[in-house]
């Protein structure tokens, strides 16, 4: 590999490298992010419905006759 062949895949590889940094980094944890809030919410779902049932089961009335 001549000089001029290395210098070229040199700067190659450091643009790649500053794109990967500047550009793909921070979409990764921004989606990450997302995905994250995605989750807390479908968590935050599920135990409100679970109180609901729970609520339901508590307002129906059972009468005795004595």
């Amino acid at each position: 590999m001549s000089p001029a062949e290395y210098l070229i895949w040199y700067g190659v590889f450091r643009i790649v490298t500053n794109l990967q940094m500047f550009v793909l980094g921070p979409r990764l944890i921004l989606s990450i992010r997302q995905y994250h809030a995605k989750v807390v919410a479908n968590h935050d779902e599920g135990s409100r419905m679970t109180t609901m049932l729970f609520q339901e089961r508590a307002t129906v009335s059972i009468e005795h006759s004595v």
